[in-house]
């Protein structure tokens, strides 16, 4: 229904349906490329919470479905280009500074907040140790706003399980922690044993004094 209809869709209706068969992993290519099509006819990009999310459709298709746009047409190739230059917010937030004390602390070695990777900006950024030289494995710390939760079950919704989904493919392990959870602990030293337990087996640690960090 949605292929005899695709003629009829806004932008907006385009990118929805696009991004929705992205979460659900459904690239059903007819589909995509006749969506794909009319989105750029239409000549529309959008505000920053669309150009976004047909950042994420994009790269999703290009890191999981590589065949959808390996020959793709001249018309696509502005789009596929912006795809990892997407307009996101990597203004430095309170608790990025905390993130980096709370790293410090643990002597996470060559950790760095607002790390990004492919379309996504993660909040802290832990190096995997003992892996082979040029590999980018890490664990990817992300702090969990309320809105990406579901406020029944409290499971993470669809954008943030596809950020979760393609981060793995590119050898980062996501790891959420509720923010407002975390920024609610009494002070620093309880935010970092949270931090601790939350990487217990993933890295190594070693716990020293508190030591403020502008990172």
């Amino acid at each position: 229904a949605a292929l005899a209809s695709i003629a009829g869709f806004t932008p907006k209706h385009l990118a929805c349906l696009l991004d929705g068969l992205t979460l659900a992993g459904c690239f059903r290519e007819d589909l995509f490329r006749s969506a794909l099509d009319e989105y750029i006819r239409l000549g529309s990009i959008g505000g920053r919470a669309r150009q976004h999310m047909m950042s994420r459709v994009l790269f999703a298709a290009m890191l999981e479905q590589p065949q959808l746009v390996a020959d793709a047409p001249p018309s696509w190739q502005a789009l596929l280009a912006r795809v990892e230059h997407a307009p996101m917010d990597t203004q430095v937030r309170p608790y990025h500074r905390e993130l980096a004390t709370c790293a410090n602390s643990l002597s996470l070695n060559g950790a760095r907040t607002r790390r990004r990777k492919g379309p996504y900006v993660v909040d802290l950024h832990v190096p995997l140790e003992g892996v082979q030289a040029g590999q980018d494995t890490a664990v990817a710390v992300h702090l969990l706003a309320e809105a990406e939760l579901c406020p029944l079950t409290g499971q993470v919704l669809g954008p943030t399980r596809l950020r979760r989904r393609l981060l793995a493919k590119m050898k980062w392990q996501h790891l959420g922690l509720r923010r407002k959870e975390w920024l609610g602990l009494p002070d620093t030293e309880a935010r970092i044993g949270a931090l601790e337990a939350a990487l217990v087996g993933r890295v190594a640690m070693r716990r020293r004094p508190i030591l403020p960090s502008s990172s």
